[in-house]
């Protein structure tokens, strides 16, 4: 009983970390990573579907460089999470001028390494009540 309860609690911190790094959503599921080979017509509708945008910082990159930023996209069919960097986030500020849409939110995930600590810490807490062994005469 104990080991289900620590592997219940396991998978609970790993979904809390997937739903925290926008990798699955509870409105569009599994994020894409990438736009794919889509047509024009198609690419059109993504653009102009856009209802939120959102990113952040990879809490692992030291010194921002390429790519250590996540942009999370949500359209009218799809999420999108895409490698961005500062420059594109800068890009994505200036289009908000013209659509409230379009202007990023930034957000703060959880740490990976806190995750990965707590879920340490479930593997060698003791759950339940020890039992006595103690022999009755």
């Amino acid at each position: 009983m104990r080991i289900f309860l620590k592997i219940l609690i396991l998978s609970a911190i790993t979904l809390f970390a997937l739903f925290n790094y926008r990798i699955l959503s509870f409105d569009k599921g599994i994020s894409k990573t990438s736009m794919g080979n889509q047509s024009v017509v198609e690419t059109l509708s993504t653009i102009t579907g856009i209802k939120k945008v959102e990113y952040y910082r990879m809490p692992s990159a030291g010194e921002p460089s390429d790519n250590s930023y996540r942009v999370y996209i949500v359209t009218n069919h799809d999420a999108y999470l895409l490698s961005a960097n500062k420059n594109d986030i800068d890009a994505f500020n200036s289009l908000g001028i013209f659509s409230s849409n379009l202007r990023p939110n930034k957000v703060t995930p959880i740490p990976y390494y806190v995750e990965i600590i707590v879920g340490i810490v479930i593997l060698f807490i003791p759950f339940g009540k020890r039992k006595n062994k103690e022999e009755k005469n």
